[in-house]
């Protein structure tokens, strides 16, 4: 049986992206519309339940495989554990923050938090959302290891270029692929998550892009550790946020932007699932895969995106709409509808372990 919901009402967008907090309003970044958390980067108490440490990955950052963030500084992310029965399960959230589309948004996304992890905590507190610690509103993963993934490459961690790449006397790294393997290996092997028995995999916006990217891949990655530890693959199912964005050239030209991202960053089947490049590969457009769109065809692992069918920063940042009073218009539903018949049959029609939830 599959499950198909979308949310059918424009989201609100109020309050700050993730984006301009950082940058400004008027930045030069690719936005997503992920909202601004001020306890993102907010250093927590030792009895603060939510207590997560940091873990810097230098010796990856050192090491020939060069796992560094856009300034070249090494990739991190945050470790609640797990208690009781949670003790051997995770959530993996991957922090969403939008891309930068050319060489000169990425020089100023490499001077921010989003290209940058210098000035992160060593610790933070994760207690919301997915994350709280509350049964009553986290009644599934409550008491679960929580895992925050800090984003900072700018292209949904998929790059997959060797050495830098100088922009006027800036060093450039685009070593996305390289830090998700690096992530992965560190929380499996140094975390404890060979342990594991149910695994799920998250991430909001250019974080949910990245969980239909790479789902796959850390479910690989999952089996094989825990099979080696238990004697039995842990169960993994993946759950994108808000990450399903519509390949269109409308005039936004976010489609022209992600192609250009996946050409100077050197995407490739090493930086992305690799049955959508092979497949595209043969038909001659491999950059298709850089996109939810045309990744989820692929995609064998259980995975349950919420999405909005009427998401309010896709409406306007690519389908193109600028309605200020915030109603859904003709073009909109029309958008609202081809993106629902693309999700049906691109994911849903792929596979009976996939399904749809209600992104309110």
């Amino acid at each position: 049986m599959k499950y198909f919901l979308l949310l059918s009402s424009p989201l609100a967008a109020t309050a700050l992206t993730l984006v301009e907090h950082e940058y400004g309003i008027d930045h030069d970044q690719l936005d997503d519309g992920e909202q601004y958390d001020p306890s993102s980067f907010v250093p927590a108490a030792r009895d603060d339940p939510g207590f997560a440490q940091a873990y810097f990955l230098t010796a990856d950052q050192k090491g020939p495989d060069q796992a560094q963030c856009l300034d070249g500084t090494a990739p991190v992310y945050y470790h609640r554990k797990g208690t009781g029965s949670g003790v051997n399960k995770w959530f993996v959230h991957q922090q969403g923050g939008g891309w930068c589309y050319d060489l000169a948004s990425c020089v100023s996304r490499s001077l921010g938090t989003l290209g940058s992890t210098k000035a992160d905590p060593q610790n933070r507190s994760l207690n919301s959302g997915y994350t709280s610690v509350d049964p009553k509103q986290n009644p599934l993963m409550y008491n679960w290891n929580s895992i925050e993934i800090r984003y900072c490459d700018g292209a949904s961690v998929s790059g997959d270029k060797k050495g830098p790449t100088n922009v006027n006397g800036t060093n450039l790294m685009f070593r996305g692929r390289a830090i998700l393997d690096a992530e992965i290996k560190s929380i499996l092997i140094d975390r404890g998550m060979d342990k594991a028995t149910d695994v799920i995999v998250s991430g909001c916006s250019a974080g949910g892009l990245a969980t239909f990217l790479h789902c796959d891949h850390w479910q690989a990655a999952i089996a094989k550790a825990t099979t080696a530890a238990n004697g039995a693959a842990a169960k993994v199912a993946c759950m994108p946020d808000s990450g399903f964005f519509l390949d269109e050239d409308r005039s936004p030209l976010y489609g022209s932007k992600m192609r250009n991202v996946y050409s100077f960053q050197e995407s490739s089947s090493a930086g992305l699932n690799a049955a959508c490049v092979a497949a595209h590969t043969a038909t001659g457009d491999p950059e298709k895969c850089i996109f939810a769109q045309w990744t989820s065809a692929h995609i064998k692992t259980p995975t349950w995106p919420m999405q909005s069918q009427y998401d309010s920063w896709q409406s306007r940042n690519v389908m193109g709409a600028n309605d200020a009073g915030g109603n859904v218009n003709t073009t909109e539903i029309a958008f609202g509808k081809n993106l629902t018949a693309i999700v049906e049959k691109e994911l849903l029609e792929n596979g009976p372990q996939h399904g749809m939830l209600n992104s309110c």
